[in-house]
């Protein structure tokens, strides 16, 4: 993961949540901010949700993994063969 989150985004989806960000103040909560006050409650959200997120990602990648790893097993198991004897 990288080690500063904020810079994960592109520099048109941080416009884009930016404006997204003033607007829904303005809608919501009658503030109407400015720039850079949308950047800044933009980046203390990003700063707090990245550890959730990141382990939920993880969380759910280990969940496909062990379930792929199951399937192969089963198709494994059912590739072997009754011994003679």
């Amino acid at each position: 993961m990288a080690n500063n989150p904020i810079a994960l985004l592109s520099k048109e989806q941080r416009e884009q949540l930016n404006l997204h960000c003033r607007h829904w103040f303005e809608e919501e909560l009658s503030l109407d901010l400015g720039q850079f006050e949308a950047e800044s409650v933009i980046d203390y959200f990003i700063e707090q949700l990245t550890p959730a997120i990141h382990n939920r990602a993880i969380a759910e990648s280990l969940a496909v993994v062990r379930e792929y790893h199951a399937r192969i097993e089963d198709d494994l198991y059912a590739l072997e063969q009754a011994e003679r004897g």
